[in-house]
């Protein structure tokens, strides 16, 4: 596979089906929130697969410039259940890791399916032209000494910033740089 989250250096191997999630629960929740990604952003829907990931929950791959896909964990998710998965989530944000959302089962993806939307290795001409503005409002963000409610993992880079700031402004409380995102995304078709 290509390169993956900027972050991820493991393989992704045995890609399955989303369909073989074996709580139904806990696959209908993945449906939901590919479905609540899409009316929120008007971006169709993306291709989730399940794989065996090492030490994440899911990553986005990126090939070429363009998106190639989404894996979520299969120890986490193809076995999981709405309970397990958002318990994990719910440690990330009590550990002040994640940005706090309302749907923490629904996180991974939708931050997974952010990076498919954007991230610095994306080479369309959209792509760029979004980058010099998602890098000016992460230099912004990066130096708010009132901002509130982003874990520590928004603050490791441009990329990861992005992903957390789209999926606190999906499923969290929306703020100056969630609406931002959302109108950069708007502004410069990153469908």
């Amino acid at each position: 596979m290509g390169r993956g989250d900027s972050n991820y250096k493991g393989s992704i191997t045995g890609v399955e089906s989303l369909k073989n999630i074996q709580d139904k629960k806990l696959y209908n929740e993945m449906k939901s929130a590919i479905s609540r990604y899409h009316s929120a952003l008007g971006i169709p829907q993306k291709e989730v697969k399940l794989a065996n990931l090492e030490g994440a929950y899911g990553v986005h791959v990126t090939e070429n410039g363009k998106s190639k896909g989404v894996y979520l964990d299969k120890a986490t998710f193809k076995k999981g259940t709405v309970q397990s998965v958002s318990a994990q989530k719910q440690k990330d944000y009590a550990s002040g890791w994640s940005t706090k959302t309302n749907k923490p089962v629904a996180h991974t993806l939708t931050h997974e399916l952010a990076h498919a939307t954007w991230n610095s290795h994306l080479s369309s001409p959209n792509a760029k032209a979004a980058g010099k503005e998602i890098k000016s409002l992460y230099k912004k963000w990066s130096g708010d000494k009132k901002k509130t409610g982003y874990g520590k993992y928004a603050k490791t880079n441009v990329n990861e910033f992005w992903a957390e700031t789209i999926t606190k402004g999906i499923h969290g409380k929306s703020d100056k740089y969630t609406k931002a995102a959302k109108s950069i995304v708007k502004k410069f078709k990153l469908y």
